[in-house]
Protein backbone atom coordinates (compact mmCIF):
# COMPACT_ATOMS: atom_id res chain seq x y z
CA UNK A 1 0.00 0.00 0.00
CA UNK A 2 2.91 2.35 0.69
CA UNK A 3 4.56 1.57 -2.63
CA UNK A 4 1.28 1.87 -4.51
CA UNK A 5 0.53 5.16 -2.77
CA UNK A 6 3.83 6.62 -3.97
CA UNK A 7 3.21 5.39 -7.53
CA UNK A 8 -0.35 6.71 -7.67
CA UNK A 9 0.69 10.07 -6.23
CA UNK A 10 3.45 10.50 -8.83
CA UNK A 11 1.08 9.37 -11.58
CA UNK A 12 -1.39 12.10 -10.61
CA UNK A 13 1.33 14.73 -11.04
CA UNK A 14 1.79 14.10 -14.78
CA UNK A 15 -0.47 13.71 -17.84
CA UNK A 16 0.11 10.00 -18.43
CA UNK A 17 -1.84 7.15 -20.05
CA UNK A 18 -3.48 4.71 -17.65
CA UNK A 19 -1.37 1.87 -19.05
CA UNK A 20 1.69 3.44 -17.41
CA UNK A 21 0.39 2.27 -14.03
CA UNK A 22 0.37 -1.45 -14.79
CA UNK A 23 4.05 -2.40 -14.64
CA UNK A 24 4.98 -0.17 -11.67
CA UNK A 25 2.12 -1.58 -9.61
CA UNK A 26 3.08 -5.15 -10.52
CA UNK A 27 6.69 -4.48 -9.53
CA UNK A 28 5.46 -2.85 -6.33
CA UNK A 29 3.44 -5.96 -5.51
CA UNK A 30 6.52 -8.17 -5.96
CA UNK A 31 8.69 -5.90 -3.81
CA UNK A 32 5.96 -5.72 -1.17
CA UNK A 33 5.80 -9.51 -1.01
CA UNK A 34 9.53 -9.70 -0.32
CA UNK A 35 9.39 -6.92 2.29
CA UNK A 36 6.39 -8.54 3.94
CA UNK A 37 8.20 -11.83 4.34
CA UNK A 38 11.42 -10.25 5.62
CA UNK A 39 9.62 -7.96 8.05
CA UNK A 40 8.15 -10.95 9.90
CA UNK A 41 11.44 -11.12 11.77
CA UNK A 42 10.34 -7.95 13.58
CA UNK A 43 7.44 -9.77 15.20
CA UNK A 44 4.75 -7.41 16.51
CA UNK A 45 6.52 -4.47 14.87
CA UNK A 46 6.34 -6.07 11.42
CA UNK A 47 3.73 -3.69 9.91
CA UNK A 48 5.64 -0.58 10.97
CA UNK A 49 8.98 -1.99 9.83
CA UNK A 50 7.58 -3.09 6.47
CA UNK A 51 5.93 0.29 5.88
CA UNK A 52 9.05 2.22 6.83
CA UNK A 53 11.34 0.13 4.63
CA UNK A 54 8.89 0.35 1.72
CA UNK A 55 8.91 4.13 1.95
CA UNK A 56 12.70 4.13 2.17
CA UNK A 57 12.89 2.03 -1.01
CA UNK A 58 10.36 4.05 -2.99
CA UNK A 59 10.99 7.59 -1.82
CA UNK A 60 14.16 8.17 0.26
CA UNK A 61 13.44 11.89 0.51
CA UNK A 62 14.08 13.20 4.04
CA UNK A 63 11.22 15.68 3.66
CA UNK A 64 8.83 12.73 3.33
CA UNK A 65 10.71 9.97 5.10
CA UNK A 66 11.38 11.68 8.43
CA UNK A 67 7.76 12.77 9.12
CA UNK A 68 6.43 9.38 7.94
CA UNK A 69 8.81 7.41 10.13
CA UNK A 70 7.94 9.72 13.01
CA UNK A 71 4.25 8.91 12.54
CA UNK A 72 4.96 5.18 12.42
CA UNK A 73 7.09 5.35 15.57
CA UNK A 74 4.36 7.35 17.26
CA UNK A 75 1.80 4.71 16.32
CA UNK A 76 4.00 2.01 17.83
CA UNK A 77 4.44 4.00 21.06
CA UNK A 78 0.67 4.45 21.34
CA UNK A 79 0.17 0.76 20.75
CA UNK A 80 2.64 -0.25 23.46
CA UNK A 81 0.97 2.10 25.94
CA UNK A 82 -2.37 0.56 25.22
CA UNK A 83 -3.79 3.55 23.36
CA UNK A 84 -3.98 1.78 20.07
CA UNK A 85 -3.61 -1.56 18.41
CA UNK A 86 -1.46 -3.16 15.74
CA UNK A 87 -4.09 -2.13 13.20
CA UNK A 88 -3.31 1.56 13.83
CA UNK A 89 -0.24 1.30 11.60
CA UNK A 90 -2.34 -0.32 8.90
CA UNK A 91 -4.89 2.49 9.20
CA UNK A 92 -2.14 5.06 8.68
CA UNK A 93 -0.71 3.14 5.74
CA UNK A 94 -4.20 2.82 4.29
CA UNK A 95 -4.70 6.56 4.58
CA UNK A 96 -1.42 7.13 2.69
CA UNK A 97 -2.54 4.76 -0.06
CA UNK A 98 -5.98 6.33 -0.13
CA UNK A 99 -4.53 9.81 -0.60
CA UNK A 100 -2.64 8.64 -3.68
CA UNK A 101 -5.67 6.80 -5.02
CA UNK A 102 -7.99 9.78 -4.55
CA UNK A 103 -5.57 11.96 -6.51
CA UNK A 104 -5.05 9.42 -9.30
CA UNK A 105 -8.62 8.31 -10.03
CA UNK A 106 -9.84 11.62 -11.54
CA UNK A 107 -6.96 11.72 -14.06
CA UNK A 108 -7.08 8.08 -15.20
CA UNK A 109 -8.21 7.93 -18.82
CA UNK A 110 -9.08 4.77 -20.72
CA UNK A 111 -8.95 5.21 -24.49
CA UNK A 112 -10.60 2.60 -26.70
CA UNK A 113 -8.69 0.93 -29.48
CA UNK A 114 -9.57 2.67 -32.71
CA UNK A 115 -11.24 0.83 -35.58
CA UNK A 116 -9.21 -0.47 -38.48
CA UNK A 117 -9.67 1.96 -41.36
CA UNK A 118 -9.39 0.71 -44.93
CA UNK A 119 -6.92 2.79 -46.94
CA UNK A 120 -5.88 2.93 -50.56
CA UNK A 121 -2.75 4.22 -52.20
CA UNK A 122 0.91 3.54 -51.55
CA UNK A 123 2.32 2.51 -48.15
CA UNK A 124 2.94 5.58 -46.04
CA UNK A 125 5.53 6.01 -43.27
CA UNK A 126 5.64 9.19 -41.23
CA UNK A 127 8.66 9.17 -38.89
CA UNK A 128 9.01 11.84 -36.22
CA UNK A 129 12.57 12.22 -34.96
CA UNK A 130 12.13 14.19 -31.77
CA UNK A 131 14.35 17.26 -31.59
CA UNK A 132 16.29 16.59 -34.80
CA UNK A 133 18.06 19.91 -35.57
CA UNK A 134 17.89 21.57 -38.97
CA UNK A 135 20.91 21.39 -41.26
CA UNK A 136 21.92 25.03 -40.74
CA UNK A 137 21.50 24.73 -36.96
CA UNK A 138 23.87 21.77 -36.91
CA UNK A 139 26.35 23.68 -39.08
CA UNK A 140 26.25 26.57 -36.61
CA UNK A 141 27.24 24.08 -33.91
CA UNK A 142 30.06 22.65 -36.03
CA UNK A 143 28.25 19.43 -37.05
CA UNK A 144 28.28 18.55 -40.76
CA UNK A 145 25.12 16.59 -41.56
CA UNK A 146 25.21 17.00 -45.34
CA UNK A 147 26.09 13.35 -45.99
CA UNK A 148 22.75 12.31 -44.46
CA UNK A 149 20.89 14.75 -46.69
CA UNK A 150 22.78 13.43 -49.71
CA UNK A 151 21.85 9.85 -48.78
CA UNK A 152 18.18 10.82 -48.59
CA UNK A 153 18.32 12.72 -51.88
CA UNK A 154 19.82 9.66 -53.55
CA UNK A 155 16.76 7.70 -52.43
CA UNK A 156 14.26 10.12 -53.92
CA UNK A 157 13.72 12.43 -50.97
CA UNK A 158 13.20 16.17 -51.14
CA UNK A 159 14.95 18.04 -48.37
CA UNK A 160 13.33 21.23 -47.09
CA UNK A 161 16.17 23.35 -45.66
CA UNK A 162 13.83 26.09 -44.40
CA UNK A 163 11.48 23.83 -42.44
CA UNK A 164 10.05 25.57 -39.38
CA UNK A 165 7.70 24.73 -36.54
CA UNK A 166 5.25 27.17 -35.01
CA UNK A 167 5.88 25.51 -31.63
CA UNK A 168 8.93 24.52 -29.61
CA UNK A 169 7.25 21.83 -27.50
CA UNK A 170 6.40 18.35 -28.76
CA UNK A 171 2.87 18.14 -27.40
CA UNK A 172 1.94 21.53 -28.87
CA UNK A 173 3.39 20.56 -32.26
CA UNK A 174 1.46 17.28 -32.24
CA UNK A 175 -1.75 19.08 -31.32
CA UNK A 176 -1.39 21.42 -34.30
CA UNK A 177 -0.42 18.53 -36.56
CA UNK A 178 -3.20 16.12 -35.62
CA UNK A 179 -6.12 18.45 -34.86
CA UNK A 180 -5.28 21.79 -36.55
CA UNK A 181 -5.57 23.42 -33.12
CA UNK A 182 -2.86 25.82 -32.04
CA UNK A 183 -2.02 27.07 -28.58
CA UNK A 184 0.33 29.72 -27.28
CA UNK A 185 3.98 28.76 -27.65
CA UNK A 186 4.60 29.14 -23.95
CA UNK A 187 5.29 26.69 -21.12
CA UNK A 188 2.03 25.16 -19.97
CA UNK A 189 0.80 23.77 -16.67
CA UNK A 190 0.21 20.10 -15.91
CA UNK A 191 -3.54 20.64 -16.34
CA UNK A 192 -3.00 22.23 -19.76
CA UNK A 193 -0.61 19.45 -20.81
CA UNK A 194 -3.21 16.90 -19.73
CA UNK A 195 -5.88 18.70 -21.75
CA UNK A 196 -3.59 18.67 -24.80
CA UNK A 197 -2.86 14.97 -24.45
CA UNK A 198 -6.57 14.17 -24.34
CA UNK A 199 -6.92 15.73 -27.80
CA UNK A 200 -4.02 13.84 -29.39
CA UNK A 201 -5.52 11.18 -31.65
CA UNK A 202 -3.96 8.88 -34.20
CA UNK A 203 -4.11 10.13 -37.82
CA UNK A 204 -6.84 8.41 -39.88
CA UNK A 205 -5.76 4.98 -41.07
CA UNK A 206 -2.37 5.13 -39.32
CA UNK A 207 -1.00 2.66 -36.82
CA UNK A 208 1.05 4.46 -34.17
CA UNK A 209 4.37 3.60 -32.56
CA UNK A 210 4.66 5.91 -29.55
CA UNK A 211 7.83 7.13 -27.83
CA UNK A 212 8.48 6.29 -24.16
CA UNK A 213 7.12 9.67 -23.08
CA UNK A 214 3.67 9.71 -21.52
CA UNK A 215 2.39 13.18 -22.27
CA UNK A 216 2.93 12.81 -26.04
CA UNK A 217 1.47 9.33 -26.50
CA UNK A 218 -1.52 9.41 -28.80
CA UNK A 219 -4.97 8.46 -27.59
CA UNK A 220 -7.68 6.57 -29.49
CA UNK A 221 -6.24 4.54 -32.34
CA UNK A 222 -4.29 1.41 -33.11
CA UNK A 223 -0.83 1.14 -31.55
CA UNK A 224 2.25 -1.04 -31.81
CA UNK A 225 4.22 -1.18 -28.57
CA UNK A 226 8.00 -1.60 -28.95
CA UNK A 227 8.27 -2.30 -25.20
CA UNK A 228 10.84 -1.02 -22.74
CA UNK A 229 10.82 1.50 -19.93
CA UNK A 230 8.94 4.78 -20.22
CA UNK A 231 9.64 8.16 -18.68
CA UNK A 232 7.32 7.55 -15.71
CA UNK A 233 9.14 4.34 -14.82
CA UNK A 234 12.49 6.09 -15.24
CA UNK A 235 11.27 8.80 -12.87
CA UNK A 236 10.20 6.23 -10.28
CA UNK A 237 13.62 4.58 -10.49
CA UNK A 238 15.27 7.99 -10.25
CA UNK A 239 13.48 8.91 -7.04
CA UNK A 240 14.00 5.47 -5.48
CA UNK A 241 16.79 4.22 -3.24
CA UNK A 242 18.43 2.62 -6.28
CA UNK A 243 19.41 6.05 -7.62
CA UNK A 244 21.16 6.78 -4.31
CA UNK A 245 22.90 3.43 -3.94
CA UNK A 246 23.94 2.82 -7.56
CA UNK A 247 23.07 5.80 -9.78
CA UNK A 248 25.63 5.04 -12.51
CA UNK A 249 24.51 1.43 -12.77
CA UNK A 250 20.84 2.45 -12.93
CA UNK A 251 21.71 5.07 -15.57
CA UNK A 252 23.54 2.54 -17.74
CA UNK A 253 20.56 0.16 -17.56
CA UNK A 254 18.19 2.96 -18.53
CA UNK A 255 20.28 3.93 -21.55
CA UNK A 256 20.65 0.31 -22.63
CA UNK A 257 16.87 -0.04 -22.55
CA UNK A 258 16.41 3.15 -24.60
CA UNK A 259 18.94 1.92 -27.16
CA UNK A 260 17.05 -1.35 -27.46
CA UNK A 261 13.77 0.49 -27.86
CA UNK A 262 15.18 2.65 -30.65
CA UNK A 263 16.33 -0.43 -32.56
CA UNK A 264 13.08 -2.29 -31.92
CA UNK A 265 11.06 0.66 -33.21
CA UNK A 266 13.00 0.80 -36.45
CA UNK A 267 12.73 -2.98 -36.78
CA UNK A 268 8.96 -2.74 -36.35
CA UNK A 269 8.73 -0.07 -39.04
CA UNK A 270 10.68 -2.27 -41.45
CA UNK A 271 8.77 -5.48 -40.75
CA UNK A 272 5.22 -4.20 -40.38
CA UNK A 273 2.65 -4.93 -43.08
CA UNK A 274 0.50 -2.01 -41.97
CA UNK A 275 -0.27 0.33 -44.88
CA UNK A 276 0.30 3.49 -42.84
CA UNK A 277 2.59 3.98 -39.86
CA UNK A 278 3.16 7.03 -37.70
CA UNK A 279 6.29 6.38 -35.64
CA UNK A 280 7.57 8.79 -33.02
CA UNK A 281 11.20 8.17 -32.02
CA UNK A 282 12.66 10.01 -29.06
CA UNK A 283 16.12 10.14 -30.68
CA UNK A 284 18.07 12.32 -31.22
CA UNK A 285 16.47 14.11 -28.25
CA UNK A 286 18.58 13.73 -25.08
CA UNK A 287 19.44 11.65 -23.19
CA UNK A 288 22.07 10.84 -25.79
CA UNK A 289 22.46 7.11 -26.24
CA UNK A 290 25.80 6.84 -28.01
CA UNK A 291 29.23 8.36 -27.78
CA UNK A 292 31.82 8.82 -30.55
CA UNK A 293 32.24 5.72 -32.68
CA UNK A 294 29.12 4.13 -31.23
CA UNK A 295 30.47 4.04 -27.66
CA UNK A 296 27.89 3.17 -25.01
CA UNK A 297 29.85 4.79 -22.18
CA UNK A 298 27.67 7.87 -21.70
CA UNK A 299 28.24 10.30 -18.81
CA UNK A 300 25.41 10.77 -16.35
CA UNK A 301 24.77 14.50 -16.53
CA UNK A 302 21.84 15.49 -14.35
CA UNK A 303 19.78 12.32 -13.91
CA UNK A 304 18.03 11.55 -11.58
CA UNK A 305 17.49 15.27 -10.99
CA UNK A 306 16.20 15.74 -14.53
CA UNK A 307 14.15 13.63 -16.90
CA UNK A 308 13.46 12.91 -20.56
CA UNK A 309 12.10 16.39 -21.22
CA UNK A 310 15.38 18.20 -20.63
CA UNK A 311 17.30 19.27 -23.72
CA UNK A 312 19.06 22.57 -23.01
CA UNK A 313 22.56 22.88 -21.64
CA UNK A 314 21.09 24.92 -18.81
CA UNK A 315 18.62 22.23 -17.74
CA UNK A 316 21.15 19.43 -18.26
CA UNK A 317 23.84 21.34 -16.31
CA UNK A 318 26.52 20.86 -18.99
CA UNK A 319 28.64 23.06 -21.22
CA UNK A 320 27.96 23.38 -24.93
CA UNK A 321 30.94 21.22 -26.00
CA UNK A 322 29.75 17.92 -24.49
CA UNK A 323 26.22 18.62 -25.74
CA UNK A 324 27.48 19.10 -29.31
CA UNK A 325 29.66 15.99 -29.05
CA UNK A 326 26.68 14.00 -27.77
CA UNK A 327 24.41 15.20 -30.57
CA UNK A 328 27.04 14.45 -33.22
CA UNK A 329 27.51 10.90 -31.92
CA UNK A 330 23.75 10.38 -31.63
CA UNK A 331 23.24 11.47 -35.25
CA UNK A 332 26.11 9.30 -36.44
CA UNK A 333 24.30 6.20 -35.21
CA UNK A 334 20.74 7.34 -35.91
CA UNK A 335 21.44 8.46 -39.49
CA UNK A 336 23.10 5.18 -40.42
CA UNK A 337 20.35 3.13 -38.82
CA UNK A 338 17.61 5.21 -40.40
CA UNK A 339 19.05 4.99 -43.91
CA UNK A 340 19.19 1.21 -43.49
CA UNK A 341 15.52 1.18 -42.47
CA UNK A 342 14.58 3.28 -45.49
CA UNK A 343 16.49 0.96 -47.82
CA UNK A 344 14.65 -2.04 -46.40
CA UNK A 345 11.30 -0.30 -46.80
CA UNK A 346 12.01 0.65 -50.40
CA UNK A 347 13.16 -2.89 -51.18
CA UNK A 348 9.71 -4.10 -50.11
CA UNK A 349 7.69 -1.10 -51.28
CA UNK A 350 9.40 0.90 -54.06
CA UNK A 351 6.34 3.16 -54.25
CA UNK A 352 6.37 4.02 -50.53
CA UNK A 353 5.71 7.53 -49.26
CA UNK A 354 8.18 8.32 -46.47
CA UNK A 355 8.32 11.51 -44.43
CA UNK A 356 11.09 12.11 -41.90
CA UNK A 357 10.71 15.23 -39.76
CA UNK A 358 11.25 16.78 -36.36
CA UNK A 359 8.80 18.52 -34.07
CA UNK A 360 11.19 21.23 -32.90
CA UNK A 361 14.86 22.10 -33.13
CA UNK A 362 17.61 20.72 -30.97
CA UNK A 363 16.72 23.20 -28.19
CA UNK A 364 20.33 23.25 -27.09
CA UNK A 365 20.07 26.57 -25.24
CA UNK A 366 17.33 28.58 -23.60
CA UNK A 367 18.91 31.68 -25.15
CA UNK A 368 18.39 30.59 -28.78
CA UNK A 369 14.64 30.64 -29.36
CA UNK A 370 15.08 30.86 -33.13
CA UNK A 371 16.93 27.54 -33.23
CA UNK A 372 14.13 25.88 -31.28
CA UNK A 373 11.74 26.64 -34.16
CA UNK A 374 14.02 25.29 -36.90
CA UNK A 375 12.95 21.75 -37.78
CA UNK A 376 14.12 18.96 -40.02
CA UNK A 377 11.97 17.83 -42.93
CA UNK A 378 12.73 15.44 -45.77
CA UNK A 379 10.07 13.58 -47.72
CA UNK A 380 9.79 11.02 -50.47
CA UNK A 381 6.46 11.75 -52.16
CA UNK A 382 6.22 9.86 -55.49
CA UNK A 383 4.19 11.77 -58.04
CA UNK A 384 4.29 14.95 -55.97
CA UNK A 385 7.82 16.39 -55.94
CA UNK A 386 8.25 19.25 -53.49
CA UNK A 387 4.89 18.46 -51.91
CA UNK A 388 5.57 20.50 -48.76
CA UNK A 389 7.38 23.42 -50.42
CA UNK A 390 4.53 25.86 -49.82
CA UNK A 391 4.43 25.22 -46.06
CA UNK A 392 7.34 23.08 -44.78
CA UNK A 393 6.01 22.82 -41.23
CA UNK A 394 5.12 19.85 -39.01
CA UNK A 395 1.52 20.97 -38.61
CA UNK A 396 0.85 20.68 -42.36
CA UNK A 397 2.29 17.19 -42.92
CA UNK A 398 -0.68 14.91 -42.25
CA UNK A 399 -3.26 17.14 -43.95
CA UNK A 400 -1.04 17.58 -47.02
CA UNK A 401 -0.31 13.85 -47.26
CA UNK A 402 -3.95 12.84 -46.98
CA UNK A 403 -4.94 15.40 -49.61
CA UNK A 404 -2.32 14.08 -52.04
CA UNK A 405 -2.86 10.39 -51.25
CA UNK A 406 -6.51 10.06 -50.13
Amino acid sequence: MVLAGVILGRFADEPLPASYLIRPLLVAAAIALVLGVLSQAAGRHAPAVAAGVALLVALPDPRVLIPAVGVLIGAEILRRRGWGSQSLTLVLVGAFFGAGLVRAIPVIELFPTGPEVAVDGPPMYVILLDGYPRLDSLADLGIDNQSFIDALNARGFDHYPDATSIHTQTNQTLLAMLTSETVSDEPVSVAERRAIRRRLVAPPGFVVIDPPVGDVTLGPGRHIDPGGLNDFEAELVGQSALSLVAPDWAWSLLLADLRDRLDRTLDLIEASDEPRIFAHLMAPHPPFLYGPGGSEDIPRWCWPNCGFGNTTIESLSVEIEPWVAGMAAQLEYLNTRLVGTIDNLLARHPEAVIVVFSDHGGRYSEGDLDEMHRTFLAARTPGYPGLFAAAPRPDTIIRTLLAAYP
